[in-house]
């Protein structure tokens, strides 16, 4: 299995540089599948942080070169080592997900050597949980304090941050619509919240791995993860489906059904967040998980609604 993961990140190293050098060389890049991958890499998306995706998986690949090298000559046995790669295996699946995801529904366009780096990712991942399976389980209880410390931080960074998101939509909207410097702004801080978000599920599955049956049994705990799950796909369907289109939406009177639809994409990703950050700071809630959730669902759609009434009534004066 150690030296499933060398080979793939010997080859995810190959892959990663050959991109990048193509791409400034200007070079045609030729895609063994006969697929279109100088429309992906040069896309808006060939970026993260403002770092190129290439720069990015190279030195994810370096790395875990080089701590399996050492790891397989030197047999250290360092569970805190351990359970740090696998968490950055983790991340880089989650990572190579939401790439594919835009190659396919948002570029409509694919690049077979970076669907390769996202299978050699996956086979990493793989490999790493057969690996160190034992070991994570061990570090998921002597760190429970630390994750749960990670997961509470960053929910309350991503709060924050999403709240900026929306105060800079509503400045923004003074003119009612979106230029293209606005809305670059709304996608740096966009990628920096998945960032956010990548860290906070990796901290809740290691919560849950440490007292798999207290949490598995915690209403509160399953319902923030469900809250999180409807996060990840409300946020899927803004960057694929919402957000590039941002810039042609008209907010003059809020008639068209795509931009009620935009607004209530909106209300969801806020409300949802500072309701995942409130179940974080509550020891427990006294209902059922239906009954927690036909409330959630019935604020979300008291919220949407009063969004729009109020965003209308604002931009009338």
């Amino acid at each position: 299995m150690i030296y499933i993961i060398l080979i793939s990140a010997i080859i995810g190293c190959y892959i990663t540089y050959h991109i990048y050098s193509h791409k400034y060389k200007k070079k045609p890049l030729v895609c063994p599948l006969k697929a279109k991958c100088d429309p992906v890499i040069h896309s808006e998306y060939s970026k993260f942080l403002g770092i190129e995706n290439t720069i990015l998986g190279f030195t994810y690949y370096v790395f875990i070169l080089i701590f399996h090298l050492l790891f397989l000559i030197f047999k250290f046995n360092n569970y805190f080592l351990e359970f740090f790669v696998f968490n950055l295996s983790l991340l880089a699946v989650f990572f190579s997900i939401y790439l594919t995801f835009i190659q396919l529904f948002k570029l409509k366009k694919f690049c077979s050597w970076c669907l390769l780096s996202a299978l050699l990712c996956f086979l990493i991942f793989i490999n790493s949980y057969l690996i160190y399976k034992d070991t994570i389980i061990k570090a998921a209880i002597q760190l429970q304090k630390l994750s749960i410390f990670i997961h509470a931080l960053t929910s309350g960074i991503a709060l924050g941050i999403v709240s900026v998101v929306d105060y800079l939509f509503f400045k923004f909207l003074k003119d009612k619509k979106i230029d293209e410097k606005e809305k670059s702004i709304l996608d740096n801080l966009s990628d920096f919240i998945w960032l956010i978000l990548g860290l906070i599920i990796v901290s809740g599955v290691f919560i849950y791995l440490s007292d798999m049956d207290k949490y598995h049994n915690s209403v509160k705990f399953m319902l923030k993860m469900i809250i999180v799950l409807i996060i990840v796909i409300n946020g899927f369907l803004m960057n694929l489906i919402v957000s590039p289109k941002l810039i042609e939406f008209d907010f003059q009177k809020l008639n068209n059904l795509k931009e009620r639809i935009f607004i209530s994409m909106g209300v969801i990703s806020i409300t949802s967040w500072l309701l995942a950050f409130i179940l974080g700071r509550l020891k427990t809630i006294p209902l059922s998980l239906i009954e927690a959730l036909g409330l959630y669902l019935l604020f979300l759609i008291i919220t949407i609604i009063s969004s729009i009434f109020f965003i209308k009534l604002k931009l009338k004066n």
